[in-house]
């Protein structure tokens, strides 16, 4: 089995090679009457989705997990690092060799910009977009028999959050960031080569040159 991870890691090398030399399929912009306000934030080393709870279908399995959320901080990542936190075992292994991932879900009240002191940036995207970006998070469950997703651990957020099982591998040309910046460019963002993003101050960056912040004006799209 030990063998099978050096062919894993080149193989997933020429996949990230490939993807970026393709482009996604285009996706419509924002405009003054189709556009939704997301945020991308930063905690130093991780990136998250800021999103509205109404963007994730009533009967799925994030709005079923917490069924009085307004708002979901969501992201992905090693499922020991992420959980137990960054220490040198588990940060070497999340390098050296292909890991099992999670995904943190924080179920809040209120706008996530306004409950977390976190760096972050807006994005102006239409209802494709979101949808995009929405549906890409929920099919990174891996759900149970009953199509709920698989409980890890208690999350971050003593007001209710929870670490899932993704169904994900996390290695070293996958690591969170590059995740989240993929599932943006599948969503049309412009965010580059999305293997260039190892810490998240480059993807807020790029998003703060290439992406729409706030929705345009009646009649106008912006791209």
């Amino acid at each position: 089995m030990t063998r099978l991870y050096p062919l894993a890691g080149l193989l997933a090398a020429l996949a990230l090679a490939l993807s970026a030399c393709t482009r996604p399929a285009p996706v419509a912009a924002p405009s003054a009457d189709d556009c939704h306000l997301a945020a991308i934030s930063s905690t130093g080393w991780h990136a998250n989705f800021y999103l509205p709870a109404d963007a994730f279908p009533g009967d799925g399995p994030v709005r079923t997990a917490f069924p009085d959320a307004r708002w979901f901080s969501i992201g992905w990542g090693d499922a020991g690092a992420y959980v137990d936190g960054v220490n040198p075992l588990n940060s070497i292994a999340a390098i050296a060799w292909p890991t099992r991932s999670v995904v943190h879900v924080a179920a809040l009240g209120r706008d996530p910009r306004e409950a977390y002191l976190s760096e972050y940036r807006d994005v102006a995207l239409s209802g494709e977009a979101l949808a995009i970006i929405v549906e890409a998070l929920e099919a990174e469950l891996a759900l149970d028999e009953a199509g709920a997703p698989r409980f890890v651990a208690e999350g971050l957020d003593a007001r209710g959050s929870a670490f899932f099982t993704g169904r994900s591998t996390y290695h070293a040309f996958n690591t969170c960031n590059v995740w989240t910046a993929a599932r943006l460019r599948e969503a049309g963002l412009d965010v580059g080569w999305t293997g260039g993003h190892l810490l998240p101050a480059s993807l807020l960056n790029r998003l703060g040159r290439t992406a729409p912040s706030s929705c345009p004006p009646s009649g106008e799209e912006t791209r």
